[in-house]
């Protein structure tokens, strides 16, 4: 999934640190942050108070946005960041109906937009900040771990697999992807468990699910990552989210007899 993030804040002063591609940048309230298919990234916020309002697409929803706006070749973002503007107005905008419960086809509009806007921005800006070409052996290294990463999977064993030496393996993915391998992986797993948590499964499901060891292994890598416990950022995440508020009550039918 490709993603979007507004961030979300009362103050213009740095509200946090992003860590993407190998890089640690500062955000501040309007910036938007992007993350392409698969690529991980590591959100350290500061004391301020700010929040991130996410917006994700598979890459075929932007494959089918990027014909339809004249746009051919793979989606890409070729920044990792976009400093506030009008993009961060539109972002806003489309928050506010989501909070609003707003009529769905107003919904929708706003996001097709927004993903239209985005587009263009990656396709004006890839000719001038085109990446370094990325080892054919960490593509296909890369591509391993995101169909085992829930599995243990040795740096030994992936380079006998892909017949690559571990120590030129290991250097070329951390050159490529900014990260070693094992980390890569570890990512990876934190990234698919705070899904799991958003979407309401136990701390305990989620680190059965996605190669923890247990609970306190899983709560112990989440504080790390995102600074705060697994089972809190799940909480936050749906008291915030305007479609997993409570609905009315299912009114139970009379018992008979």
């Amino acid at each position: 999934m490709f993603s979007a993030s507004l961030v979300l804040g009362s103050s213009a002063d740095e509200c946090g640190l992003v860590w993407t591609r190998g890089k640690d940048g500062a955000f501040r309230s309007g910036d938007i942050l992007l993350a392409e298919a698969e690529e991980v990234q590591r959100i350290t916020p500061t004391d301020r108070p700010s929040a991130l309002f996410t917006i994700y697409w598979p890459r075929s929803a932007l494959e089918q946005v990027g014909r339809e706006i004249g746009l051919g070749g793979t989606p890409q973002w070729p920044i990792t960041q976009l400093a506030a503007g009008p993009l961060s107005a539109d972002f806003a905008a489309l928050h506010a109906l989501l909070a609003s419960r707003a009529d769905p086809e107003a919904i929708v509009q706003a996001y097709q937009e927004i993903t239209a806007a985005l587009l263009s921005s990656a396709n004006q800006s890839t000719a001038a900040l085109r990446r370094s070409p990325c080892h054919p052996g960490v593509r296909r290294a890369a591509k391993r771990v995101r169909a085992s990463f829930a599995e243990s999977l040795s740096l030994d064993d992936l380079a006998n697999e892909l017949q690559i030496s571990k120590c030129h393996l290991a250097r070329c993915f951390e050159r490529s992807l900014g990260v070693p391998p094992h980390r890569y992986r570890r990512l990876l797993r934190l990234q698919s468990a705070r899904r799991l948590l958003e979407a309401g499964i136990s701390v305990g499901e989620a680190a059965n699910e996605t190669g923890f060891a247990d609970a306190p292994h899983l709560t112990r890598a989440f504080r790390d990552w995102l600074g705060v416990s697994p089972a809190a950022w799940g909480s936050a995440w749906r008291a915030s989210d305007p479609w997993s508020k409570a609905l009315p009550q299912t009114i139970a039918p009379p018992k008979l007899g």
